[in-house]
Formats: structure tokens, C-alpha cells, sequence
């Protein structure tokens, strides 16, 4: 799984990325707040 590393003056952070979904950064004054992470899944084609 790939992986995204946010640095901030805190603390740095991994979020690996799903392999299908989406990662959504809200950010503020160029820091990120906060980070979601919506992981889809791909269902089997009932034709095949």
C-alpha cells in the first residue's frame, strides 16, 4: 500500500492510501487539520 506523509510542526503522520477510494485533507493556513480516508471496494461482475 502506498503511503502519504504529513509533516507539521507537532507531530508527522503516515495514511497509507487504499487501493481504491479517495484521501480528502482539509487544510488551514497550509497545515492539515484534519484527513479522511473513504476506502472502496470493487464487487465481483455476477456475468463473468
Amino acid at each position: 500500500m502506498d503511503k502519504v506523509y504529513i509533516d507539521n510542526n507537532r507531530q508527522s503522520q503516515t495514511v497509507e492510501l487504499p487501493k481504491y477510494g479517495e484521501v480528502k485533507l482539509i487544510v488551514k493556513d497550509g497545515k492539515v487539520v484534519q484527513y479522511v480516508v473513504i476506502e472502496s471496494h470493487i464487487l465481483a461482475d455476477k456475468n463473468a
